[in-house]
């Protein structure tokens, strides 16, 4: 998943920038967990909401560091994957390998694992109740299918990896649990005063952020056919950006929310990522997103697209 060596050396990863760029998760954990502990009522829920955000931030750095761009050493992006999958509950390596696919395969639907349980909705009509109910209330239902099913489903990550990563993935599976296991055993009412709830608001964030890049777009469906994987730049058109205040974007977001141009050069670190200009209009705005998106029944904004409703964003 490393694509550096075609990449300008304007564009490349640095060190100095990526710990930099630390700065502000790291003064969001400790403001988060000092109001946190120190206080309660309202200036308790304050810190809640600032390690929300800190732990977007880890999910937005798993991904990263998994490209292994963010640093310019290997290594480095490994142990801080490592570090921020934990935060993130996504073990790393399942993580990298099943995103490596989706970098592949965007552009085809059913050929993408990230994708391929998108072409059509349940038949049950109780379960697509369910599913517009929880879209509308802003459940994070959606978000936490997508982690689950893609990054901690064995039986999926069997059919897309072969024997020797698969294994790995299984050995990564039992670390991180015996790693949960032992913070739990330990500090348990720790994590529960200080975290748990900070982190259940985060898969809000979360949702809503990874909701805006693939979904309610026209993408082709192979049906088995042998097809080629579509080139970086010609999935342009099958993501989706939105577009937020720049200064939070950059230092908050890290501009993962600049998705096409993240698609169109999947090797250019996150914080270089603003500095690259494509034919591509600069819409939508998130609220102007979220308004549009909200509206619609849950099942129509996931298995559906424009074509088909009309919506455009």
């Amino acid at each position: 998943m490393n694509q550096n060596k075609t990449i300008s050396k304007n564009l490349k990863a640095r060190n100095d920038i990526a710990f930099f760029s630390l700065l502000i998760p790291v003064t969001l954990l400790v403001s988060g967990v000092l109001l946190s502990i120190k206080y309660e009522g309202l200036l308790y829920w304050v810190g809640q909401l600032v390690l929300s955000f800190f732990f977007l931030q880890t999910f937005i750095l798993l991904h990263e560091c998994a490209h292994l761009s963010f640093f310019k050493s290997r290594s480095i992006n490994v142990v801080f994957g490592h570090l921020f999958g934990i935060l993130s509950f996504i073990p790393y390596y399942s993580w990298q390998q099943m995103h490596n696919l989706h970098h592949r395969w965007t552009g085809w639907r059913d050929k993408d694992p990230t994708t391929e349980s998108t072409i059509s909705p349940s038949s049950s009509k109780v379960k697509n109740c369910i599913v517009n109910i929880a879209w509308k209330l802003c459940i994070p239902l959606f978000y936490l299918s997508y982690k689950l099913s893609n990054y901690w489903n064995l039986f999926k990550i069997k059919r897309f990896l072969n024997p020797k990563k698969y294994k790995k993935v299984k050995t990564q599976f039992l670390v991180y649990l015996a790693v949960y296991a032992m913070l739990f055993y330990f500090f348990w009412k720790y994590i529960v005063q200080v975290f748990i709830f900070a982190f259940a608001i985060s898969l809000l964030w979360k949702e809503l952020v990874i909701m805006t890049q693939h979904s309610h777009i026209e993408i082709p469906i192979s049906n088995n056919k042998e097809v080629k994987p579509i080139s970086y730049l010609d999935q342009v058109q099958y993501t989706r950006s939105f577009y937020v205040n720049l200064f939070f974007a950059k230092y908050f977001l890290f501009n993962f929310n600049l998705h096409e141009v993240h698609h169109a050069h999947p090797g250019i670190p996150s914080y270089k990522l603003s500095d690259i200009k494509l034919e591509a209009h600069q819409k939508p705005n998130f609220f102007y997103w979220l308004f549009k998106a909200k509206k619609m029944k849950g099942v129509d904004y996931i298995f559906k697209s424009s074509k088909h409703t009309g919506e455009m964003f």
